[in-house]
């Protein structure tokens, strides 16, 4: 890896020495130990999905009704409106 080049003030080097000399690390390591963890590399969807395909089979019948509600028969004139229906 390449190294960078930071220039500081004198003044803020000293203070950089110190407190990093007081925990017993180097400046770069207290200036690392400062900055937040790198986040985790997202993981590709193919992945997080594995084994969830079949696991809802859709094709059973429900164990129960499904009540009606004024939200739901919102959506339902909603959607009616855009030309589905729901069973």
């Amino acid at each position: 890896m390449k190294d960078h080049t930071i220039t500081l003030s004198p003044q803020t080097y000293q203070r950089l020495l110190a407190i990093a000399q007081t925990q017993g690390v180097t400046p770069e390591r207290w200036i690392d130990a400062q900055l937040p963890p790198k986040a985790p590399e997202p993981q590709p969807l193919m992945e997080l999905l594995a084994g969830c395909v079949g696991a809802i089979n859709s094709k059973e019948q429900p164990v129960h009704r499904p009540k009606r509600s004024a939200f739901g028969d919102a959506i339902a004139a909603k959607l009616a409106k855009q030309g589905i229906r729901r069973p």
